[in-house]
């Protein structure tokens, strides 16, 4: 098939322009390939990063007098955010304490993906490989980009939600839009739903640091504060962040299955990942573990169809917010 010619390619060029002058990337992760290598689980360590950059935010925090909440977040924020802004996303990254898995886009189930299709995937991924490693953390594999949705996507949907009193389906909204849009499924040709439940995870997180408010699950769910002030002083309370409370199967991609721009990429994938099933002799039917995803859905309850996909690889895509669970 010959890529397409005319007005599309010059709407294709001018999107990659764009992309290339974004400060985030688009990182996709295979969760598939090379899913059954072994790998040791990191929670330790992401763990002892975490609570390690949560004090030197607060020394930072309190180089003026007065617990100013503002100053607080924006500390935070250099810190914890996505890779590009935010130290501990990018320490994990290039940790040789955290073992990884990796897998290149030339064996990844996307390798079919043609750059008209999706220019991340099937474009740049010859130039500069999106392809996130795989890394375990309270024994589930999630790909490195989780940790900046977490962070990074996560303080937007508690902003939104929290600071600026606005309903829960407008935070959601926020990783609604990303994921269908230019740093999703319209640049990637992928709409992941693990991102999604990293985004939302991420939003508790933000609001445990302080804990004004319960947990949006239920005050059964909360864990905070990690923070409180102190003769106008920020300290860190004897509760420490520990990522195995926030990460479960729904940030697994090959629990929490993607969903795809349009039937041909899903069919690109659905064909990779019957290749892996004869080669290995293993099934990689996505959910590859269903009860585990439906406990998870109890979990989130009425919240579960924002952050869940039990469609599929089969399901087809999404075109609104509105239409968050179309038949296959």
């Amino acid at each position: 098939m010959a890529p397409p010619q005319g007005e599309f390619v010059k709407k294709v060029i001018a999107t990659l322009a764009i992309i290339t002058c974004l400060p985030i990337g688009a990182a996709e992760v295979d969760s598939f390939t090379n899913r059954f290598a072994p790998i040791s689980d990191s929670l330790e360590q992401v763990n002892l990063y975490t609570n390690q950059m949560l004090l030197s935010a607060l020394d930072e925090a309190n180089e003026k007098t007065g617990c100013d909440e503002k100053r607080l977040y924006k500390e935070l924020r250099k810190n914890f955010n996505n890779q590009y802004r935010g130290k501990l996303p990018k320490k994990i990254i290039n940790s040789e304490a955290i073992q990884k898995i990796k897998t290149t886009s030339d064996e990844s189930i996307y390798r079919d993906f043609k750059w008209w299709e999706a220019i991340v995937q099937g474009g740049l991924a010859k130039l500069s490989d999106p392809i996130a490693d795989l890394v375990k953390v309270n024994n589930v594999l999630i790909g490195t980009d989780k940790f900046e949705h977490f962070l990074g996507s996560g303080y937007h949907y508690f902003k939104t939600h929290y600071l600026e009193n606005k309903p829960i389906e407008d935070a959601l909204q926020i990783g609604w839009r990303a994921e269908n849009g230019i740093l999703g499924a319209f640049t990637t040709g992928v709409m992941s739903y693990g991102d999604l439940a990293a985004n939302f995870n991420g939003m508790r997180f933000w609001n445990h640091l302080l804990q004004k408010n319960d947990d949006i699950l239920g005050a059964e769910h909360n864990i905070g504060p990690y923070v409180t002030c102190v003769d106008e002083k920020w300290v860190a309370t004897e509760t420490q962040i520990d990522w195995a409370d926030y990460v479960d199967v729904t940030f697994d991609e090959g629990i929490n299955c993607s969903r795809f721009k349009n039937e041909s990429l899903s069919q690109k994938v659905l064909n990779r990942l019957k290749k892996l099933t004869d080669k290995n002799n293993r099934n990689y039917e996505c959910p590859m573990d269903p009860q585990a995803l439906d406990e998870a859905a109890k979990k989130y309850g009425e919240l579960a169809p924002f952050l869940i996909n039990d469609h599929g690889h089969n399901g087809r895509g999404v075109e609104s917010f509105d239409g968050l669970y179309p038949a296959p």
